[in-house]
């Protein structure tokens, strides 16, 4: 993974700025015993929080309650057999029982959290004396993300009347297909505002976790989302889709020094990855044995990075894996021996992959293939899978130029399944890999053979909150998790 000198700068800066402000409203608090808190502060008017400490809190909440959350990337990798449940609520899950209580946290933070700072983040931005096009247009690239992974679960979702507070406490579900629109145009909206020069802000970018104020990066990741948002419309759009996804894809970054990370503390597990925290604490889920059967079959060098060594020898029927070598739990069996997930995607600083250059790739090769344009199908597969190795530090050139030649011959009506079976192995615990299988079907997977029901889902249900107090929620009836999202037509 790449982590530039200045990002760790910027990054450090905002930690501190951050600590100074907690530290603040410890003293002030602790004031309150000798004087009226509320001497000088009008009860129509809240505190008032700047925008470079807002924007750190947005990213943070995205990064960590949504596209790196346990309540949802957890969930989703276990359907689609990169990890698998042995204990507790994520066996459970792994089984296919996912109920509305289950997805509450992830739907509050969403809307009562982060999509509310950023909106925050806009208004001040827009405002005259505080005026900032940089500010408002990250904030604005971050809403799409947010509405973004909301949508891929949940399909309906509220945004047109949205983020009202008391004034409309239950907002419409606008239907996927607009919110669609709404993505693409923030994300449009974002380009044009992070491109601005920057005199025309008052108060210039600060506080950015992500890209360390760097509006330029910001402008090719927004590019690159709406290159993954053009290719989640395969089935309903066709070949635009895949055109519109080559197109804005040709206008973001073009290596691994613009994936979209969101970094943690090495040092504390107080701003630690959400995955590290969690096999901290529950330690219920492995690794599953789908996905490491498929990188020790392909002798991959990212195994050590997905996967941890297991500790003690383990008798599976008529065999024995000795400690040290790699096993992973198989979809329904609680073998809680098997590998732990390593330290490329749960190490206490394993930083949340909003969207990274061998995404892109991968982009591009499925376009191709799609409209049947072979050779730079293959072009786009090889890159993406050299990014993937650079990004982990892994790169092996013997193994490299040994899948190069495996790719160089593969006949055109394999070369699709081939492209979304490595995207799997390459966006291991990234949700997107649930987005590809229902769309284009890959890997072949089979359902766990403990759920009641055998089949996989493909979305989750909404959550109890809204079920019990916005009356405009859908009724999805009986099994929702089987219900289809717009895009994911039959």
């Amino acid at each position: 993974m790449v982590k530039t000198k200045k990002m760790k700068i910027m990054k450090n800066k905002i930690l501190m700025k951050t600590g100074l402000f907690i530290l603040l409203v410890g003293i002030l608090s602790s004031c309150s015993s000798w004087i009226d808190p509320d001497v000088n502060i009008s009860p129509n008017r809240p505190v008032d929080v700047p925008m470079n400490l807002l924007l750190p809190s947005v990213e943070a909440r995205t990064a960590f309650d949504v596209v790196g959350a346990n309540d949802y990337t957890r969930t989703v990798s276990m359907w689609i057999q990169q990890t698998s449940g042995v204990s507790r609520q994520s066996q459970a899950e792994g089984a296919y029982i996912l109920r509305s209580g289950d997805v509450n946290n992830m739907w509050n933070s969403v809307y009562a959290g982060a999509l509310m700072d950023a909106k925050q983040i806009i208004l001040k931005a827009q405002a005259e004396e505080t005026k900032s096009p940089h500010f408002e247009g990250v904030a604005k690239i971050l809403q799409a993300v947010l509405l973004g992974y909301s949508t891929d679960v949940w399909n309906d979702i509220p945004w047109s009347e949205a983020l009202q507070g008391k004034e409309n406490l239950t907002p419409v579900f606008d239907s996927q297909q607009s919110i669609y629109s709404a993505i693409q145009s923030l994300l449009d909206e974002g380009i044009s505002l992070c491109s601005q020069p920057d005199e025309n802000n008052i108060i210039p970018l600060d506080g950015d976790i992500i890209y360390g104020n760097d509006v330029t990066a910001w402008v090719k990741a927004a590019w690159a989302l709406k290159a993954r948002y053009a290719l989640h419309l395969s089935k309903v759009n066709g070949n635009d889709a895949y055109s519109k996804a080559l197109e804005y894809a040709g206008k973001a970054f073009d290596s691994n020094e613009g994936n979209m990370y969101y970094y943690y503390s090495s040092s504390s597990d107080n701003n630690a990855n959400p995955l590290y925290l969690f096999m901290q604490d529950r330690a219920d889920i492995r690794m599953c044995y789908t996905l490491i059967e498929t990188l020790k079959a392909h002798k991959d060098p990212r195994l050590p990075v997905f996967a941890a060594p297991i500790p003690d020898t383990l008798f599976i029927g008529n065999d024995t894996i000795p400690a040290g070598d790699y096993y992973g739990a198989p979809p329904g069996e609680p073998l809680s021996g098997a590998s732990y997930p390593g330290p490329g995607i749960a190490s206490n600083n394993s930083p949340t992959q909003f969207i990274t250059y061998a995404e892109l790739e991968f982009i591009k090769a499925e376009a191709h293939a799609a409209q049947g344009h072979s050779t730079p199908a293959k072009d786009a597969f090889k890159a993406a899978i050299k990014a993937s190795l650079d990004q982990y530090g892994v790169y092996n050139d013997d193994w490299y130029q040994a899948y190069d030649s495996v790719i160089n011959i593969l006949p055109d009506n394999v070369l699709m399944e081939a492209i979304m079976n490595e995207k799997w192995i390459s966006l291991t615990y990234r949700s997107e890999s649930f987005v590809d299988w229902r769309r284009t079907g890959y890997p072949k997977l089979t359902p766990n053979p403990v759920a009641s029901k055998q089949e996989i889902p493909r979305r989750f249900p909404y959550p109890t909150d809204a079920l019990s107090y916005n009356t405009n929620t859908p009724d999805l009836g009986n099994e929702p998790l089987w219900k289809r999202v717009w895009w994911d037509s039959k």
